[in-house]
């Protein structure tokens, strides 16, 4: 499959990979799947592999297909990519996403240290459902919180994963909503990637995690012949809690150590590949995704006192599981008259429970007497979809143009259930409540999303041009009908519908043979979430009520990048500067008390605006035949614009808390020439948080995180590797962790990141 179709193009290529990188091939290919093939940068490649007199290949070889929809370097790519493949994955001993990004400035996970975990990607200061996450292809689960109840992303084993690609800023040129700050696109290993060239795989590995006293294991099996093949992985982990440098292990929310908690995970996933002919792929996968966490929630433990309103928590227990089902089918072939024809179809179920038992004492007839009380919350998403792709080499000057044309239908169900029962410790009798239970947050709800887009690349000499625009439709459909929601004294529910025109045109100037100047503007878009156009929810005893919202629009942004990227012989770097511009942020607002319900009124409301800019560096070097030298940094300042549409002049500037403290990371890496064994010093230098963000947050002091990691060969199917993290035993917060915390807590330290710890892992692979 070609990249670029006519010889003059080819030629002028091949000229400038063989001045940059002497003889080696750094032209982007597809695989006969249609899925990337990434390039391991200089600081994975195996030495036993490389020929004398070869040059290392670093970022900049390694092959995007997110940012473009086609397989193309990084360094031809306008706007700022990242490539993380399987060997890096390794190498790092990665173990959850959070470590995936350790070596990205600018890019993070969310997360909630007392009971959840790790949620979803944040990505220049823009998290949540903002940043489009999705697994080979098909779109993660929505994030969802309301009240003490969240529901998180669901994981991934990442040892499944063959590559991750992260695009900053917007691509809803592309791929519609939910791209407004970004995507991230996790590949699962196919079972070619186990197999390579062999007609069996087995491979097993298992880790201990001293982060979380975790233990894991997986086995993977792949077999085949060259029209068909399969593989099978699976992998269990059980853990506990992510240790912290908490020192008080009080029993109740005086406490700074870590709740005690037990985790649980298994992921199966399972691949049937069948090629009848080359480029025509066809691919089934299966996947199984459980994780439980029950959590003895020491730090809710409290006394509540609020007017008439009072009770104890004496004992509290959370048990938050998640399932997720993912099955799809996709098709890549090269019939005659096209390029690259490519279409997946997909369904998916994801499931979330939470529950929480508690022992209180509870203020009855002016008492307080013993009560147990549970709640619960579940919440469920079932959907499916289905895109095409379409590529093209159309003729025209200087060798034509690259078509990319395409579209996607999607159609999700989303439903939730909250209860809640009372009953007296001694007897079991019911504790009277003004509280309407069963209740819901939303109605039952399906949401409908249909795009469709269109690309072209020109070549130009040194000049390589790609506009785009994507049309997106999008409707809700509520059920104004559902007999909880109704029941819950909610306002009625409404339909929605909406759409958006999303355009980007971007550039890289090849401007000698070293250096590569590239630029981009896109604009980005995300479609108001269900939930917040019929969040429902009215407390006759807290006196409040919430209300939908018809009139929301969708929340937009304006990107634009521009960077310079120099390819030597053994060394590359990269430096971005980016500006963007987020308008109509979705938040709940309140409209007042209203005359006649006496209810204090929330809504949601299209009221706040961002803007974020930054620098961004990355460099790399190979030093000789052992050493790689490595580095990055972010510099990113944001600011929230308060504005209210009735007096615009009033409008202010706050800092934005989803941006991080500025940071950088530097990595030594040695490798034996022959592969027996090697190792990495890397350093992670966070800037104090001072002065950034809202005085009354807590604001963590600068630090610096040494982390050690090393592999030995044992044999030649059998590797050992370790790691020391947190060389120095540094107490450090992260500011994930930290932020919107008082500057005043009393109980900081239990946002605190683990010291000193040790992380091993034995794989067997044959």
């Amino acid at each position: 499959m070609r990249l670029i179709a006519h010889k003059q193009t080819l030629a002028a290529l091949a000229a400038i990979l063989t001045l940059l990188f002497g003889s080696r091939d750094a032209a982007a290919q597809d695989d006969a799947t249609g899925q990337p093939q990434t390039t391991r940068p200089a600081s994975e490649q195996d030495p036993e592999t490389a020929q004398p007199g070869d040059e290392p290949l670093t970022f900049l070889d390694a092959v995007t297909v997110t940012a473009t929809l086609r397989p193309a370097p990084v360094q031809d790519t306008p706007g700022m990519v990242s490539v993380i493949d399987a060997g890096a994955i390794q190498e790092r001993l990665v173990r959850d996403f959070a470590d995936l990004v350790k070596y990205e400035p600018g890019v993070y996970v969310e997360n909630n240290v007392t009971r959840l975990g790790l949620n979803g990607f944040n990505i220049r200061g823009i998290g949540g459902n903002r940043v489009l996450t999705q697994v080979d292809g098909v779109q993660t689960a929505e994030q969802f919180a309301f009240g003490p109840f969240s529901v998180h992303q669901a994981g991934l084993d990442v040892d499944a994963l063959k590559s991750v690609e992260i695009v900053r800023s917007a691509n809803s040129a592309l791929y519609g909503s939910d791209a407004l700050g970004g995507v991230v696109s996790l590949f699962t290993k196919d079972p070619a990637d186990y197999l390579r060239g062999r007609r069996f795989h087995l491979g097993a590995k298992t880790t201990w995690d001293g982060r979380a006293n975790e233990l894991g294991g997986q086995v993977s099996l792949a077999g085949g012949v060259d029209r068909i093949q399969g593989s099978l992985f699976a992998s269990v982990n059980r853990g506990h809690e992510i240790r912290n440098q908490g020192a008080v292990a009080t029993t109740d929310n005086t406490r700074t150590a870590p709740n005690p908690q037990d985790v649980a995970g298994s992921q199966l996933l399972a691949k049937l590949v069948v090629t009848p002919s080359p480029g025509n792929v066809l691919r089934t996968t299966a996947e199984v995704y459980d994780t439980r966490v029950a959590t003895e929630w020491f730090s809710d433990r409290a006394r509540i006192a609020f007017g008439s309103l009072r009770y104890d928590t004496l004992d509290s227990d959370a048990l938050d599981t998640q399932n997720r089902l993912r099955v799809s089918v996709d098709h890549t072939l090269a019939p005659g008259g096209l390029d690259h024809v490519a279409w997946r179809i997909h369904g998916q179920s994801n499931d979330t429970a939470q529950v929480i038992d508690r022992e209180r004492l509870t203020l009855v007839d002016g008492a307080l007497v013993p009560t147990l009380r549970r709640g619960t919350l579940d919440y469920e998403q079932i959907g499916y979809g289905t895109s095409v792709q379409v590529r093209e080499q159309l003729p025209g000057p200087r060798g034509g143009v690259l078509l990319t044309a395409g579209g996607s239908y999607t159609a999700d169900t989303f439903d939730i259930l909250r209860d809640r029962t009372e009953t007296l410790a001694d007897s079991s009798v019911p504790v009277p409540t003004d509280l309407i239970f069963p209740t819901k947050y939303f109605p039952e709800s399906k949401v409908v999303e249909a795009g469709a887009y269109v690309q072209t690349e020109f070549l130009l000499g040194r000049v390589t041009l790609v506009p785009g625009v994507r049309f997106d439709w999008f409707a809700l459909d509520a059920n104004q009908q559902d007999p909880v929601y109704v029941a819950s004294l909610n306002p009625e529910a409404v339909d929605f519908g909406d759409a958006a025109l999303s355009p980007k045109v971007g550039a890289s100037v090849r401007l000698n043979d070293t250096l590569t100047l590239h630029g981009q503007y896109a604009a980005g878009f995300r479609a108001p979430p269900y939930s917040a156009i019929n969040t429902g929810f009215t407390s006759l005893r807290g006196g409040y009520t919430t209300l939908p919202n018809p009139e929301l629009r969708a929340e937009r942004s304006d990107n634009l990048e521009l960077g310079l990227r120099a390819g030597l012989a053994r060394a590359s770097v990269g430096a971005t500067v980016f500006s963007n511009w987020y308008d109509g942020f979705i938040e709940i607002k309140t409209l007042g008390e209203n005359p006649t319900t006496r209810l204090l009124e929330f809504r949601s409301e299209n009221l706040e605006a961002a803007r974020i800019s930054g620098l961004e560096l990355r460099a790399e070097a190979y030093l000789g035949s052992s050493v790689t030298l490595r580095g990055s940094y972010a510099r990113i300042e944001g600011v929230e614009i308060l504005q209210d549409a009735a007096t615009p002049a009033l409008a202010e500037s706050t800092p934005l808390g989803s941006v991080a403290p500025n940071q950088g990371v530097v990595g030594l890496r040695y490798a034996r020439p022959s592969g027996r064994w090697g190792q990495e010093l890397s350093v992670r230098l966070v800037e104090s948080a001072a002065g950034r963000h809202d005085p009354d947050w807590f604001e963590p002091d600068g630090y610096a995180l040494v982390d050690l990691v090393g592999f030995l060969a044992l044999a030649d199917s059998l590797t050992v590797r370790f790691g020391l993290l947190n060389l120095t035993d540094a107490k450090y917060f992260e500011w994930w962790n930290v932020r919107g915390r008082q500057a005043n807590d009393p109980v900081i330290d239990r946002y605190s990141s683990p010291g000193l710890s040790f992380i091993g892992s034995l794989g067997y692979d044959w």
